[in-house]
């Protein structure tokens, strides 16, 4: 009587797992197909050309042990400059969203101080050029101007969990713990 009670469960459940399997893919796809389509860069990432930044500016010799660089206050991006069709990843960096000056001249709205990280695509033009900077190798290891609409950030390391998964898990936790007590 218990391995039938158990089998019927085991079905049920299989049963009802493949439906909400279906019913989550579902649900993912358009975002998968969202995150998908922002990935505009097709060509690999380059090794980084210069490993001494180029800049003799103190502030921007060595921009991880400055003051802006407190945790909460930067988020990592991809830096990115106007393509022939689309724009382009030439960087990968760290935008400063509280940062209202760089070198102490203030910044517009539209436009954030950054610090490049790793470089792409060494001989492309900075967007905002300055008379220090004006190529990503120049910029590399530095504080930069970039125009905001030129940023992209990446996506953050937490997992989103959706309704359906919750269902999805608590079903499976009473299920087993069904199966546990008629065993």
């Amino acid at each position: 009587m218990k391995t039938k009670i158990r089998e019927k469960l085991m079905e049920e459940m299989r049963k009802e797992t493949d439906l909400m399997r279906l019913e989550m893919r579902k649900e993912n796809d358009p975002m998968r197909q969202e995150f998908l389509s922002q990935q505009v860069c097709a060509e690999p990432i380059q090794p980084l050309v210069s490993p001494t930044p180029k800049s003799t500016k103190g502030s921007c010799a060595n921009p991880t042990t400055s003051g802006d660089d407190i945790i909460g206050q930067t988020r990592e991006c991809e830096l990115l400059v106007a393509g022939d069709k689309l724009p382009r990843v030439v960087a990968l960096g760290k935008v400063y969203e509280e940062a209202t000056a760089l070198h102490n001249v203030p910044l517009s709205p539209d436009v954030a101080k950054v610090t490049v990280e790793k470089v792409r695509v060494p001989d492309a033009r900075v967007p905002l050029p300055s008379d220090e900077v004006t190529t990503m190798a120049d910029a590399f290891q530095t504080f930069v101007a970039w125009p905001r609409d030129l940023i992209r950030f990446m996506p953050q390391p937490h997992v989103i969990i959706s309704f359906q998964y919750i269902k999805f898990y608590l079903y499976l936790y009473i299920t087993y713990n069904l199966i546990q007590i008629y065993s």
